[in-house]
């Protein structure tokens, strides 16, 4: 009996890296072929040659403009002649911040203050309320909800491994309960509201995840980003601003 190989797709990094080796061969075969150039126009042709290859490959739209820039900017950075150390400590220090970035394709979001009064008129006021925070960044969200509602429960997940303990250190003295880990691997069954603020990508799979596993008649809210294809029951505009607009929808 035949059987059949699954692949899992490519994550956009991972796809990148591979569009930008591939684009840097086929840059070489000019200067193979004896073309004289400079670093720069070397630098310009290779990422015309990636930005063709990302469009090619369908990527998101923000990718081929930064293909585009890659080479270039590496060889200006080279040029600046900054020690490799710099380099090496700069490099670190995104990757403290932003670990997680490219496996969940949620960069760094922090949620503006004048939203958390809105998420906070969200709880429902009879009742202690199990509140979770997918992604919570700095903590920032959790802290000013549980000043606001000391009797509810707030727990925060956050991968990138600086911003968990900064938020470790500000929600968690003020009582909330904070966890390095994947969203994804959250069980949200006990929760009342599941709380969102990421990117377009995760937001099918996590409201699937949200059907799946919440209660009837909780909550998930997503700011900034709504579901694809799944209208919210409530729009909160805070400001005309899109990133302040809270989507909401029961479960």
């Amino acid at each position: 009996m035949a059987r059949t190989l699954r692949t899992e797709p490519l994550t956009p990094a991972i796809q990148a890296g591979f569009i930008q080796l591939g684009a840097t061969a086929l840059a070489m075969i000019p200067v193979a072929a004896g073309i004289d150039m400079t670093s720069a126009q070397w630098a310009i042709v290779q990422g015309a040659i990636a930005m063709r290859i990302a469009t090619l490959a369908g990527a998101a739209r923000w990718w081929p403009p930064l293909h585009l820039l890659f080479a270039p900017a590496v060889v200006w950075a080279h040029g600046l002649g900054v020690a490799p150390a710099w380099w090496a400590a700069a490099f670190a220090a995104l990757a403290i911040v932003f670990g997680g970035t490219a496996r969940t394709q949620v960069p760094l979001f922090l949620t503006a203050k004048q939203v958390r009064a809105h998420l906070g008129a969200l709880l429902a006021p009879e009742r202690s309320v199990r509140f979770i925070d997918l992604g919570c960044g700095l903590g920032t969200v959790l802290a000013g909800l549980k000043r606001l509602r000391p009797e509810c429960e707030f727990h925060g997940v956050e991968l990138a491994l600086l911003p968990f303990l900064i938020s470790r250190l500000l929600a968690g003295r003020a009582g909330c309960r904070i966890e390095r880990r994947d969203i994804m691997a959250v069980d949200l069954s006990g929760y009342d509201v599941a709380y969102a603020f990421l990117s377009p990508a995760p937001m099918p799979e996590l409201w699937a995840k949200a059907r799946r596993e919440m209660r009837p008649g909780s909550l998930f809210v997503s700011l900034a980003f709504p579901v694809p294809g799944a209208e919210a029951q409530q729009v909160i505009k805070v400001t005309n601003a899109p990133r302040h607009t809270l989507y909401v929808w029961r479960i």
